[in-house]
């Protein structure tokens, strides 16, 4: 490795600007992270692949939104223009977050593009399923799908007393494809909505994807909201032709859940892994999957130390602690594959 390394980001955007907050951070964050030279390549606007060439990258990057392109045949070609660019000597990271869908194609892109590491958010017991040691010729690595970046590490919170929503959430129209998961995000909204209401609470809730928050919107109701409710990422359903059994799962901790607990605000969560990083009862608030007991949970958030305690453990055990900052990911997903 060169004591300047250099390293290529490739991503595709065309949509709406600005980026969601935990999407924006995912790409750039490797601008101040990556110890060396970092540039980035849009593949969904017309560009030079020679470029990619000249500029003889160490390590290339590939993000979920640049991988995505490829369920169109425009998408599709651009990414290849740009990997069939990359010098043969350059490292492949590869970090896709839609392993539930099209899981085929994505395991022949990851094989043509010669990757040799991926990121995957999936629970290491579902590797071998998803991924066939047969057929994978790149290493695996456990990846969240999003990690907390300076700025929101900097963000001040104040007491959950002082502040004036009782619960926020936001979930768009989920699809039947989604199956029990798809539902559970819808109800759990409408549940703490209708808990609120109850109580003459105030809740700033929306479950038809129509109150978009981007950029720092959501960051900034957070900071205002005692609660939020929530589930983990993922679908109930997968494509049986992928050669997965169909009771499969697949879940992930989502990016909102890494932002509540900076903010301090107080998690009542559908039980589950949360990918092995928060802990029921010690930094969430779990619920039952039928959501029997949420308005109980919720209740919680009104006890001011209960709920006090349980937001400044998690605040100091997953945000303050540095374990899952873009700077130490991005560091060792480095020395891994430049050592």
């Amino acid at each position: 490795m060169r004591n300047q390394p250099t390293a290529v980001v490739l991503y595709n955007w065309r949509g709406q600007w600005p980026l969601r907050r935990w999407e924006h951070q995912r790409i750039f964050a490797w601008k101040t992270c990556f110890p060396g030279r970092t540039t980035f390549l849009n593949i969904g606007f017309p560009f030079n692949p020679t470029w990619i060439t000249q500029l003889d990258p160490d390590l290339v990057m590939v993000d979920a939104t640049a991988l995505a392109a490829r369920y169109t045949r425009v998408g599709l070609g651009g990414l290849r223009r740009a990997m069939d660019a990359v010098p043969p000597r350059s490292r492949r990271v590869a970090a896709p977050l839609d392993e539930f869908l099209g899981l085929q194609g994505l395991r022949d892109y990851l094989v043509e593009a010669r990757i040799d590491l991926l990121l995957t958010a999936l629970d290491p017991p579902l590797w071998d399923s998803v991924y066939p040691v047969g057929q994978r010729p790149f290493a695996l690595r456990r990846f969240l799908t999003s990690y907390i970046d300076d700025g929101l590490m900097r963000r001040a919170s104040s007491d959950l007393a002082r502040r004036s929503i009782a619960v926020s959430y936001r979930a768009w129209e989920t699809p039947a494809w989604l199956g029990e998961m798809g539902l559970i995000k819808r109800e759990v909204g409408l549940r703490a909505a209708a808990w609120a209401a109850a109580r003459g609470h105030r809740a700033d809730v929306a479950v038809d994807g129509k109150r978009k928050l981007v950029g720092d919107a959501w960051i900034r109701l957070l900071g205002a909201s005692r609660a939020v409710v929530g589930v983990e990422g993922g679908s109930s359903r997968v494509d049986p032709a992928n050669g997965l059994p169909p009771e499969t799962e697949i879940r992930a901790m989502s990016p909102r859940h890494l932002e509540a607990a900076a903010t301090r605000t107080f998690q009542v969560l559908v039980e589950g892994d949360y990918s092995g990083v928060l802990e029921a009862g010690s930094h969430y608030q779990p619920v039952r999957r039928d959501l029997s007991d949420i308005d109980d949970a919720l209740d919680h958030s009104r006890d001011p130390r209960r709920a006090q305690a349980m937001v400044d453990r998690a605040h100091a055990e997953i945000v303050t602690s540095g374990r899952y900052s873009w700077r130490t990911v991005v560091a060792e997903i480095t020395d891994q594959v430049l050592a």
